[in-house]
């Protein structure tokens, strides 16, 4: 009995023994260390996904994407800025090229670069979320191995240059706007704002008609509500302005304030969405069925557009 007893014990500890060896073998590496980006030096991105670059460069300040220098959307650019100054690995996944398994394949990989003037200083390659959404998978460049990521960052990068385009086409504050004029169907009026104080009260604002008629504040204030910062759903080819300057409009909304500021929005026959242009934007534009609707309708409203009056036109 005594005997079974020691070779009991012996097992266990040789059996102990081996799982401790396995353990420290299996960790025996060490993660390759990233070293800090100073992201405010970073003067360039590049974002390729099936070998099409997405090229962003900082200029004066700000950033434009591709070699036409369209404005890009200031937190897309930030989300990813943020992504590689806190980029860290935290774990080996695989030692084995088994790239299509983690989407770091030519045909699913994202790859990035960080350039500093003509120098590259990081590239990486994001592949897909980690089942636990807590994490990337990645390689390095010039390593053939496969990384946890903190973080689940692939959507910052995984977007078409459209997504990446700055999508505002109008922007103001409502209180610097004082004077509106609007026109459709050949209907037109202009609203001046007036700033009203009765003894100690504090001072209010009233609009009027140039024909002396008082608007309804709120009325107004919808308006400028639904242009104030408005944003477009996508942009049309570079020269669509030019010619839709030509066309006959659906409406027309001009704004003054230190600046004058157009909007002037177009219907198209096999669409529902409204095209625009704006004099604070270079580009022609659509915009999304409801913020195209909404602007109609409160210029029809400040107009006293019937139904029936637009029935017929």
């Amino acid at each position: 009995m005594k005997k079974e007893y020691l070779i009991l014990v012996a097992l266990i500890l040789i059996l102990g023994a081996y799982l401790l060896f396995h353990k420290e073998n299996k960790n025996n590496y060490v993660l390759p260390k990233i070293a800090k980006i100073e992201i405010t030096k970073i003067t360039g991105l590049v974002i390729a996904k099936k070998q099409n670059p997405i090229e962003f460069t900082k200029k004066e300040g700000t950033w434009v994407v591709t070699d036409k220098e369209y404005p890009a959307d200031s937190s897309s650019v930030e989300n990813m800025l943020d992504t590689l100054n806190t980029l860290k690995l935290s774990a080996l996944v695989s030692e084995k090229e088994d790239l299509k398994r983690y989407e770091l394949d030519d045909e699913n990989a994202i790859q990035v670069k960080a350039i500093n003037g003509q120098k590259i200083v990081f590239e990486f390659t994001i592949g897909k979320t980690a089942p636990s959404f807590n994490h990337t998978f990645v390689r390095l460049v010039s390593d053939k191995n496969i990384y946890h990521a903190n973080g689940s960052f692939r959507s910052n990068f995984d977007k078409t240059l459209e997504d990446f385009r700055d999508k505002k086409v109008l922007e103001f504050k409502e209180d610097s706007i004082n004077q509106i004029f609007i026109e459709k169907d050949g209907i037109s009026k202009t609203i001046i704002s007036k700033e009203e104080k009765k003894d100690k009260e504090e001072a209010s604002i009233t609009w009027t008609s140039d024909d002396g008629i008082s608007v309804d504040k709120e009325m107004v204030s919808n308006l400028l509500s639904a242009v104030s910062f408005l944003k477009c759903e996508k942009y049309l080819s570079d020269n669509t302005k030019n010619k839709l300057e030509k066309e006959k409009p659906l409406c027309k909304i001009r704004l003054k304030s230190k600046d004058d500021m157009d909007l002037t929005l177009f219907k198209i026959d096999t669409q529902d969405n409204l095209i625009g242009i704006s004099s604070m934007n270079e580009h022609a534009f659509e915009l999304s069925q409801f913020n195209g609707k909404e602007i109609v309708s409160n210029i029809e409203t400040l107009l006293g557009i019937t139904k029936e009056e637009k029935s017929t036109n």
